[in-house]
This record gives C-alpha cells, structure tokens and sequence, in this order.
C-alpha cells in the first residue's frame, strides 16, 4: 500500500538500542519476530523474488542465523556500525536489506574468492585483470609483495613458512607488478604450500565482511578498533593482548597480521568487527547511513537509492536495492 505521512514520520521517529526492541516492533504490528515476519511476508516475492540474474532471497532460519541476526543488532554491534547505541527503523531496514543481498540471507560476514580461468588460486588477487578487476599487489594502499618481503616486521612474524627461504629479502621485481610469477610459484591456498606469500598484503587484504572491505588502509582502521577496544567480548579482548605484545605501531601490526587472524576476527567476534567495517566504508563513502531521511518521500527514496549506489556503485543495483527496502516499507 502507498507510504503515507503518517507512515513516512513512523520511519524516521522510531527507535531501536538492540535485536528485542527490533523484534518486540516487529511482533506488535506484523505478529512475528522481524526474521519471521520477512519470510512470511517477502521471501521470494516482487522485488525480493528472482531479478535477472539475483536470486531470489530469504532468510536463514536455523539457529545460528538467529543468532547472527542477534549479534549483528547488539548495542555494541549498532555502536560499531552507526556510532551511536539508536537507529531509526528506516536505518534498520536499510541496512539489514543490504546485509540479506550482500549474503544471500544467511547473515555471515563474507571473505572474497579467488581462482578463475588463466588467474587461478591466489593469482587472481595478486594480478591485474582487465575488465574485472585492479591487482591488488599494487593496490594504492597496499605494500606490494616486494615490500613485504622486505620488511623486518613480515620477516619477524613469517620467515618460518614455506617459501620464505627462497623469497625473504628476493630483488627480484616480479614481486612488485600486476602478473603472478606462475610457472615458478605455487598458486595455492594450502600455507603447506605458499604460506610466506598468502600474508601478503594482496591475499591477506582481500574483501572481507558483510561490505567487503579491502586493502591496508581500511585493515588498519580495524586495528585501531581492536588496539582500542574497551568492551567486553572475550575474541577481542584476547586479540588485542596478542597485538598488544608485538607492536605499538599499527603499521608493523599490518605486516604482522595473519589472514588466520582477520578469518577469526571477522568471524569469531559477535559481528562486531564486521560492524565496525561497515562503519569505515560508510564514512568513507559520504556518511550514507546517517544521510538516510523520511522527511518526505522523494527524499526518503533518493537517500536509500543513494546507499546502494555507494555500496555498489552500480545504479542497477542501486534501484533493485531501493525496490526492496521500500517493498519493506509498504507493508509496514
């Protein structure tokens, strides 16, 4: 049904601090818990059915995406996120529609792939594909793989993985372009195999979350967080003694990093340093999430299509995106 005034204003002025006040919302004007109530009412259907080539999308119902659902709506989680403890039910709804796109309904912060055809294993991040992607070796805010190699933080922490003999210290330039020496190095994933290249920056700065966040600069931004945190989760307290006993300095910190280490910290951590990536790309794309508005409807409409486009930079995306939070809308 069309989104009145009255509607528009319900948007933008109620609240939510954590998953019950969501839930409790929920309950009062649809009679389920928000999971239940999207799948009831959504899964599958319109905009939320299959849209060319994007499937049709529901939500996980087993416990563990509950669960999630929980972590990712916690006062802390909604700190990280939004910097602040109070969303509007339009941000919510924003942004969990995001969430359901990005993973496909199953509510688990992401880690990019790699391997495909002439570019397989861990070649396809380091090289430079023309038409799909940017190699991330010399991605503008990463240490190509011939800095690190020469750098005394990454040899400190990895000189005892395989490959580390032959390339700790190399001059070989290779290492610092856009084309994976393939025929004299394994492409693998296995660490038994490439383990002093996979903590490289191009593999281990890959996409990571529920918005994949990529390169040093952003992973950085993620250190500080945890080097900083004063909260109570038990992973990242116990990450950030373990850092605390490196290094001081964030950078060093980087190079010493594993890709075990930001597995688990994306994983292991309730959601909260998915959320607090979340919050670094929004900041870094123009604030979308707090520049979302129910003044009126044009606006309203504007500043959801406005989020996709920055998370996607697609206007396609974007407009599928839109059509499925104000699908949302409607029937609220």
């Amino acid at each position: 049904m069309p989104i009145t005034t009255a509607a528009l204003h319900t948007f933008g002025t109620t609240f939510f601090t954590d998953p019950a006040d969501i839930d409790n919302y929920f309950t009062k004007t649809g009679g389920q818990d928000f999971v239940s109530w999207f799948n009831a009412h959504l899964a599958g259907k319109e905009n939320w059915g299959r849209v060319g080539a994007r499937a049709a999308l529901a939500i996980a119902t087993d416990t563990f995406t509950h669960d999630r659902f929980n972590q990712l709506w916690s006062n802390e989680s909604m700190q990280a996120i939004f910097g602040t403890g109070k969303i509007s039910l339009l941000q919510f709804v924003a942004l969990q529609s995001i969430i359901i796109n990005e993973t496909g309904g199953r509510l688990i912060p992401l880690t990019e792939g790699v391997g495909s055809a002439g570019h397989p294993g861990i070649a396809y991040a380091f090289d430079k594909i023309p038409g799909l992607k940017k190699s991330y070796n010399t991605l503008s805010s990463n240490k190509t793989c011939l800095e690190n190699f020469n750098d005394p933080n990454y040899n400190k922490a990895f000189a005892g993985l395989p490959l580390a003999e032959q390339l700790k210290n190399t001059t070989n330039a290779v290492w610092s372009g856009e084309v994976y020496p393939q025929a004299s190095f394994p492409t693998s994933t296995n660490p038994a195999l490439s383990g002093y290249v996979l903590e490289a920056d191009f593999f281990k700065f890959r996409g990571r979350g529920f918005i994949q966040t990529t390169g040093r600069t952003n992973y950085i931004k993620l250190i500080s967080y945890v080097t900083g945190y004063t909260g109570t989760d038990q992973f990242l307290i116990g990450m950030k003694a373990q850092w605390s006993n490196l290094s001081t300095d964030e950078n060093a910190l980087a190079s010493m990093s594993s890709n075990s280490n930001w597995d688990d910290l994306f994983q292991k951590s309730d959601c909260l340093i998915a959320g607090k990536a979340i919050n670094i790309h929004n900041e870094s794309c123009g604030n979308y999430l707090q520049t979302l508005a129910a003044t009126d409807l044009n606006t309203m409409t504007k500043s959801i299509f406005n989020v996709g486009k920055r998370i996607s930079g697609a206007d396609n995306y974007a407009t599928l995106y839109q059509n499925r939070v104000l699908q949302i809308l409607e029937l609220l």
